[in-house]
C-alpha cells in the first residue's frame, strides 16, 4: 500500500474516532443542566451572580469618598438633609440615559432635596467632564476604591438611593431611573 494511502487511512481512522467520542461525551452531558443561584454573595468560590443589596430600611454606609478637586470627605457629611444618591460611571448606558433625568430632578427640587452623584470607575476628570455634558449641576463624588459600593452591597449601577435626613435609605431604585420613579422617591422623602 502507498505511503499515501496509509497517511489517508489513518487520517480517517482519527477522524472518526474524534466523531465517536464527541457523539459519546453528547450523550453523557445531555440530561446535565446547569442552574446558577442568585446572590448577594461576591466571591471567587461563589457559584452565584452578584446582586445589589436591599438597603432600605439601613442606614448609609459609612465610607470615604473623593471629590472632584481631590478632598477626601465621609458620607456621614451627606446626612442632614433629604438626599438622593445616584450610583454611576461613564460608560454605563443606563446611566446614561438616566443622567438627564437627574439633572432635571436637581433643579426642580432644589431647594428641597440634595442630588449627589457617586462615580465608581472614572478618574475625577472624565467624571466630571461626563457629567457637565449632561447638565449636572450636583455634586460627583468619587468612589475609586469600592469602599462605598463594597460596604453598601451595590454590585451593579446604576443605583439610586433615596436617604433621609436622618441617614436612613427609605428607598433604593436598580437600574435606569426615570422622571416617574425620581418624583415617587421625592415625594417618600418629603413626606
Amino acid at each position: 500500500m502507498p505511503a499515501r494511502t496509509q497517511i489517508l487511512k489513518k487520517i480517517f481512522i482519527a477522524i472518526g474516532v474524534l466523531l465517536v467520542v464527541a457523539v459519546f461525551a453528547s450523550v453523557i452531558n445531555r440530561d446535565r443542566t446547569f442552574t446558577y443561584k442568585l446572590s448577594n454573595e461576591v466571591s471567587n468560590s461563589s457559584n452565584g451572580i452578584a446582586t445589589n443589596t436591599d438597603n432600605k430600611g439601613s442606614q448609609l454606609a459609612e465610607a470615604r469618598l473623593q471629590t472632584i478637586l481631590g478632598e477626601t470627605i465621609s458620607t456621614s457629611s451627606l446626612i442632614g438633609a433629604p438626599t438622593i444618591i445616584n450610583i454611576w460611571y461613564s460608560t454605563c448606558e443606563p446611566c446614561r440615559r438616566e443622567l438627564p433625568v437627574l439633572a432635571q430632578g436637581a433643579l426642580k427640587y432644589d431647594n428641597k432635596i440634595r442630588f449627589v452623584g457617586i462615580n465608581i470607575k472614572d478618574s475625577a476628570k472624565v467624571a466630571s467632564e461626563f457629567a457637565a455634558d449632561y447638565g449636572v449641576k450636583f455634586e460627583i463624588l468619587l468612589d475609586s476604591n469600592g469602599a462605598f459600593i463594597s460596604a453598601s452591597g451595590i454590585s451593579t449601577a446604576p443605583v439610586t438611593l433615596a436617604v433621609n435626613a436622618q441617614g436612613l435609605i427609605i428607598n433604593q431604585v436598580a437600574g435606569e431611573l426615570s422622571t416617574a420613579k425620581l418624583d415617587k422617591l421625592v415625594s417618600e422623602l418629603l413626606k
